[in-house]
């Protein structure tokens, strides 16, 4: 099994799956987690590509495109190096905000894509992408990750002001482990091959609300709470992009297709659980 852009989740995928599979972890830095690791830049180096996948490989593309343009060039050099005819499945992790802003309505699957950022647009490219490609896929549309080490940490710390409560938008949340869960099950679960898919904890809850219950667990005392006119001067651009889109994931695909699959359904739990 490959894991290609060997971050975060290839962190949590190799350390609770590390005996089961032999993983290859593939990214540009030097990292030590897999039982393979391979430091290549797969956006530059083509030649390199052509004998990276071995017959019935199972790739985990967890690589984020380019900074810039409308295309996922970094995708599609990876793509075209590759022997195609040697994957046996590739399960692409994409991004809720392929959707935008949706005003806090339910969006399934088949819910019109208008991605309002150059990076869910390079996402939206991404994702033809790979159902193009020929090779066997599941598409996750995943939102928000949080877990051990990736909690709003430096926002609290500077005590970054909230949306009011009671006009604040709702966001879709997931635990990194949850998210290595449901990847793993995808490899030999029949029912993901050739589908895209919102994953989420399934428990949608307000921007505010989720920063309030990390205070909470912390036993610190809240911040300042302002409207949206005063965010948008506040905050910096990734952060606006954030509070000013919002969408509710229906998850029903997933649950009926993972059922049970999902651990952290009350994000409590999962800061609990992040903290320790």
């Amino acid at each position: 099994v490959y894991i290609v852009g060997n971050g975060y989740i290839g962190d949590y995928i190799s350390n609770i799956f590390g005996d089961v599979y032999h993983f290859v972890g593939i990214c540009r830095s030097k990292k030590n987690n897999c039982a393979t690791n391979i430091s290549i830049d797969i956006s530059q180096n083509k030649g390199a590509l052509q004998d990276l996948i071995k017959p019935e490989g199972v790739i985990i593309y967890l690589a984020a495109p380019q900074k810039e343009g409308l295309t996922d060039k970094t995708l599609n050099n990876f793509l075209s190096g590759i022997k195609k005819f040697n994957v046996k499945k590739i399960i692409y992790i994409s991004t809720s905000g392929v959707y935008g802003d949706k005003k806090d309505k339910i969006v399934n699957e088949s819910s019109e894509l208008v991605p309002i950022t150059d990076r869910a647009k390079r996402r939206v490219d991404a994702e033809k992408q790979i159902r193009s490609s020929s090779i066997n896929y599941t598409i996750l549309r995943v939102p928000g990750i949080y877990g051990s080490k990736r909690l709003p940490m430096e926002r609290i710390n500077q005590r970054l002001p909230l949306i009011k409560r009671e006009i604040c938008k709702h966001t879709n949340l997931i635990h990194a482990k949850d998210l290595t869960n449901i990847i793993m099950n995808c490899i030999s679960n029949e029912k993901t091959n050739n589908i895209v898919m919102n994953v989420s904890d399934g428990t949608p809850i307000k921007t505010t609300d989720y920063y309030l219950k990390i205070y909470d667990a912390l036993k610190i005392d809240y911040p300042e709470f302002i409207d949206y006119e005063k965010a948008n001067e506040t905050y910096d651009e990734k952060r606006k992009s954030f509070i000013n889109e919002s969408r509710i994931l229906d998850v029903s695909l997933m649950e009926s297709v993972m059922p049970d699959i999902i651990e952290f359904k009350d994000v409590i739990n999962g800061i609990k659980e992040s903290l320790q």
